[in-house]
């Protein structure tokens, strides 16, 4: 009789021990992150009808660049800008901003190209060219005006 409980508590450890390694190897199968990785979806804009002209003109020596935009779609609300461009000594720096133009067709705006406050200004020192990005928006929706200046 006493050989009959050894095997029992022989058989009984197996089996726990099988039980255990089972449980183990299927939970390394099993991945970790069960949540999906979404991507955002890109948006495309469209381009802004030819007939809009655009120019960037340095202005002040470098320090300063106008924008100006002819020929504006009716319906515009407003233009997003944004221009970037490698400095000297700072790497890639920029400027950005909103500009309103609703019920206008023409519009000219003087940017500096550098950082001002408290009526003191440090200018950056361009190296090479400035890409330029607007973004029109109204009633048509968005479109994209991109291009680089060598000023």
């Amino acid at each position: 009789m006493k050989i009959n409980k050894n095997v029992l508590i022989i058989g009984a450890v197996l089996l726990v021990l099988l039980a255990i390694g089972y449980w183990l190897l299927g939970r390394k199968n099993i991945p970790k992150n069960n949540q999906e990785t979404i991507s955002p979806t890109e948006i495309v804009l469209p381009t802004i009808d030819s007939s809009v002209k655009v120019d960037l003109q340095s202005v002040s020596g470098g320090k300063d660049v106008t924008l100006s935009i002819n020929n504006i779609p009716s319906g515009t609300d407003s233009v997003d800008y944004e221009l970037s461009y490698q400095t000297a000594q700072q790497g890639i720096q920029g400027v950005i901003g909103t500009i309103d133009v609703s019920n206008q067709s023409d519009y000219e705006k003087k940017i500096t190209l550098g950082t001002c406050s408290s009526g003191t200004c440090v200018y950056h020192q361009v190296v090479g060219k400035i890409k330029l990005t607007l973004k029109f928006t109204g009633d048509y929706g968005e479109k994209l005006f991109e291009k680089e200046y060598e000023l």
